[in-house]
C-alpha cells in the first residue's frame, strides 16, 4: 500500500496505481476525454490536469498517467488546477463548439465563452481512437500524421487500408 495525501485527506491506496484511479476510488471526481477503461493511459487531452508537491516545487501532471507515490501530495481543485481546466475548456471549445460532451464540461466548469478563434473541427486529437484501434481492434488501421496545426488522424499515405473493419471506435 502506498500513503497519499490526497486533497488533505490522507489515504492508503494500492501500489501501482494512477493518481486517477486513486481518487476516483476516494470519491474525488476527475474530468477526462482521452480516458477510457481497457486502454492505456494516455494524457492528450490534459483535462484531468491536478496539482502535486507543495509550494514553489508544486506543479500540474495528468493524473491518467501520473503513478501514486509514496507520500505524494495531491490537489485535484486548487486554484491553479481550475484555472488550467477552464482555459483547457476555452480551447476545446474553440476547436470542437458543436461537441455535446465538451459543451456539458464546460458547462460544469462555469466556462460560459471562450476566447479563441473556432475553428468548427469534429476532432480533438486526443488519440482515444488510435489506441483503441491499436489495443482492443488490434489493427493499427489508422494513425497520428503530421505535426502543429497540420496535425491529424487517417490511414498510412491517405489510402484504404486493408486492415481496417469500419469499427467507428
Amino acid at each position: 500500500m502506498t500513503s497519499i495525501l490526497l486533497n488533505g485527506l490522507e489515504a492508503n491506496v494500492e501500489d501501482g496505481i494512477t493518481i486517477l484511479e486513486a481518487a476516483r476510488f476516494l470519491g474525488f471526481p476527475i474530468p477526462t476525454l482521452c480516458e477510457m477503461e481497457g486502454l492505456s493511459p494516455y494524457g492528450a487531452c490534459r483535462l484531468c490536469l491536478v496539482e502535486t508537491g507543495a509550494g514553489p516545487s508544486a506543479k500540474l501532471v495528468t493524473a491518467c498517467t501520473h503513478p501514486v507515490t509514496e507520500g505524494l501530495e495531491i490537489r485535484t481543485s486548487s486554484a491553479r488546477v481550475v484555472r488550467a481546466r477552464r482555459m483547457i475548456l476555452e480551447l476545446l471549445l474553440a476547436s470542437c463548439p458543436d461537441s455535446k460532451t465538451i459543451q456539458d464540461l464546460a458547462s460544469a466548469h462555469q466556462v460560459k465563452q471562450q476566447r479563441f478563434k473556432q475553428e468548427h473541427e469534429s476532432c480533438i486529437l486526443c488519440g482515444r481512437c488510435v489506441r483503441m484501434c491499436k489495443e482492443q481492434m488490434m489493427a493499427g488501421a489508422i494513425g497520428f500524421y503530421g505535426r502543429g496545426e497540420d496535425r491529424a488522424i487517417g490511414t498510412p499515405f491517405d489510402e484504404a487500408s486493408e486492415v481496417c473493419r469500419l469499427c467507428g471506435g
